[in-house]
């Protein structure tokens, strides 16, 4: 069995942690071949990381029993969990990545967090590449809504109107966003292909935009997030569970 969950946001005040870490004791005695903690997990854009790890110390301990089943895939407020890994020399408790393959009974899946699908498509004039570096500088800033302008600033020579309508959007949580709808019109459309570099056999899983859907045909799934609010409020704490081949949008109540 795979299980993902995305968008915990650790250090948030609105992370539901408690919740996380009953999910976690109740697949305890599950068996679980991988587990994908799909980005944003920690919030290194709103909280330091030593406070993230007192604040959390029972679900870190609870994930330090399964670290050799856990693939982190890097998202835009944990970024920075890709430089720990290098200053590490490989040597880091669980495997991170900004992108993973797996299969399973045949079927193959493609994991990613989702920033790319939303800079493609709604944060223009901004590339995957200048936001990346973006997210980085973030998880180091003290000041989150300062340190959106300031960064966009630097890397961006571009008109001061455009730097307000991408630093307006990015201070809304990302449900809220304009237009992120076109996330999911990039996702279920054949433009993910070439534009995210899935192959045509691959399901594709990510998470970001906290809004958890799947689908008909079963080949796209968004995580949702496990963060308390509206209008994500209505179906937080989602995950994804894929056993024998088959995905499933998943609720812990």
């Amino acid at each position: 069995m795979i299980l993902v969950v995305s968008d915990l946001h650790l250090g948030y005040k609105k992370s539901n942690h408690e919740d996380f870490l009953n999910f976690l004791n109740e697949y305890e005695n599950v068996k679980i071949d991988h587990l994908i903690l799909l980005g944003d997990i920690f919030d290194f854009w709103r909280c330091r990381s030593k406070k993230i790890i007192t604040e959390n110390e029972e679900i870190l301990s609870k994930l330090s029993t399964l670290t050799h089943k856990i693939h982190y895939i890097a998202g835009n407020h944990d970024y920075y969990i890709l430089n720990l890994k290098g200053i590490f020399n490989g040597n880091y408790p669980f495997k991170v990545s900004k992108y993973l393959r797996l299969d399973d009974h045949g079927e193959k899946f493609y994991f990613m967090h989702g920033y790319e699908l939303e800079v493609l498509f709604t944060l223009d004039p901004l590339t995957i590449d200048l936001y990346e570096k973006f997210s980085e500088k973030m998880c180091l800033t003290e000041n989150i809504i300062g340190g959106i302008a300031g960064f966009l600033w630097d890397f961006l020579e571009i008109s001061r109107r455009s730097v307000d309508r991408v630093t307006e959007e990015m201070k809304k949580n990302p449900q809220n966003r304009r237009k992120i709808c076109k996330v999911y019109e990039l996702a279920v459309s054949q433009g993910r292909y070439p534009l995210l570099g899935l192959k045509p056999d691959e399901k594709l899983v990510f998470g970001h935009t906290h809004r958890p859907f799947i689908n008909n045909d079963k080949t796209v799934v968004n995580t949702g997030s496990w963060v308390d609010e509206l209008p994500s409020k209505e179906y937080h704490n989602s995950y994804v569970e894929i056993s024998k081949g088959e995905i499933k949008l998943k609720f812990f109540k």
